[in-house]
């Protein structure tokens, strides 16, 4: 049984830490800003024919917009936007990868706005060309926000982000191809959402963007692990409790022959002559002084004194 609890002892430290493993690198985090040197740029749509301005201010902590939508060619926004290919943070695959995450939580703050647009501009294969901005693909996604200067959380899922039919309009696309490429991205932006006034300034004040997904290749493997534990805990357990049952069987084998032994010790004392050596010798013991401790464990007495009391 000290074997038994030697390995659940061992089971349980590696159970701790197999937790801890799991609540720290189960999920994976990816915060845009702050914390990160991402080129922050202004995002306004006269790149596109409109009338939109921004000013922008950027700080360590807060990113501050002052936009201004006016109505001109395209569909007016204004706000802010980060290069996720920013010199200093380019990843290793040319892209950033947001198919790795679930959901994006912004901390965000209006002045009277109820909506923020949050845009994913991706690298398609086939539409985008290198430095046109009008032709990356765009996946858009609206946050609802409080206003009069209270900051919000605002979460959305990644699957909530869809193409615009003006985009696939502009590419002769008659509905949505249902092509996404999250695993090519190039910009992010926060801009002002649907129901906007125009011509009357406003404020997109940004305080944290922070992406989240679950780990799921990790958690795989730590669940593989996890089985792959207990099925060793239950091995060792097993082949113990054999080995224990062996050692018990094997005692009682032993005392079950040895009781047998001095039973046809105990008739010859009683209906022979013999001396202890020779009735030693006819149950298979050469050492007489051995033989009287056993036949004294069985029976309580030494030989000889068997014998007289017989």
């Amino acid at each position: 049984m000290k074997k038994i609890a030697i390995a659940t002892a061992a089971l349980v430290v590696v159970l701790i830490v197999w937790l801890v493993l799991f609540a720290k690198f189960s999920a994976s985090e990816q915060n845009l800003f702050p914390g990160s040197t991402y080129q922050v740029y202004a995002v306004s749509d006269a790149n596109v024919g409109g009338f939109s301005t921004v000013e922008l201010s950027n700080e360590d902590s807060v990113i501050s917009a002052r936009v201004n939508i006016r109505s001109g060619m395209a569909y007016p926004y204004a706000g802010v936007g980060i290069n996720l290919l920013s010199v200093n943070n380019r990843p290793a695959t040319g892209f950033f990868d947001f198919s790795d995450y679930d959901s994006l939580v912004i901390e965000v703050e209006t002045g009277r706005m109820r909506r923020v647009g949050v845009k994913i501009l991706n690298d398609d294969p086939v539409y985008s060309k290198k430095n046109v901005y009008q032709s990356y693909r765009p996946m858009v996604a609206q946050a609802s926000v409080q206003i009069r200067g209270k900051s919000s959380i605002a979460a959305i899922s990644m699957l909530d982000f869809k193409v615009p039919e003006w985009w696939l309009a502009m590419q002769g696309l008659d509905e949505d191809d249902g092509l996404r490429y999250m695993n090519r991205g190039m910009f992010f932006e926060i801009c002002n959402g649907e129901g906007t006034m125009l011509g009357i300034p406003d404020d997109i004040t940004i305080r944290s963007i922070k992406l989240w997904g679950e780990n799921r290749t990790f958690k795989a493997l730590m669940y593989v692990g996890l089985v792959v534990l207990v099925l060793v805990y239950a091995g060792v357990f097993s082949l113990v409790v054999r080995n224990s049952e062996s050692r018990v069987a094997k005692r009682q084998k032993n005392q079950d022959d040895l009781k047998s032994k001095m039973e046809k010790a105990a008739k010859i004392l009683k209906e022979t002559d013999k001396s202890i050596a020779e009735v030693a010798i006819a149950v298979g013991e050469k050492n007489s002084a051995a033989f009287e401790k056993k036949f004294a464990r069985i029976y309580g007495v030494k030989p000889l004194d068997y014998r007289k009391k017989g």
